[in-house]
């Protein structure tokens, strides 16, 4: 079974060790190897990209490696992608232009 990985305890997200493809399951882990849980893919994700481990709602932060990483732009559902179509950075102002490049080149599924 392909797994992702939750650095900390406090991450509402973990990242892809493998690509995963929409309807499969994962074996989500923390940083010691220990079985956190199985989450279902609500799409496609590639591999070294976030899923979510827990529900999110509008405006929520993003936590992986215990630290924030932006905020949800809409609600984030269990198994959905957490990238540019539905968080923004705390840190860096991407153009929306550059978030639409992103999306299509990576084919990333905007309504899951």
């Amino acid at each position: 079974m392909n797994k992702a990985i939750r650095l900390n305890a406090a991450d509402n997200v973990a990242t892809l060790l493998a690509d995963v493809q929409k309807g499969e399951q994962i074996h989500v882990i923390s940083a010691s190897n220990e079985l956190e849980g199985v989450i279902t893919l609500l799409q496609d994700i590639p591999f070294g990209n976030k899923v979510a481990w827990q529900p999110m709602q509008q405006g929520q932060t993003v936590i992986k490696g215990s630290f924030s990483i932006g905020k949800s732009i809409k609600p984030i559902a269990i198994g959905q992608m957490v990238h540019v179509h539905n968080v923004r950075s705390l840190k860096l102002d991407i153009p929306d232009a550059i978030i639409q490049q992103i999306i299509q080149q990576m084919n990333i599924q905007e309504d899951v």
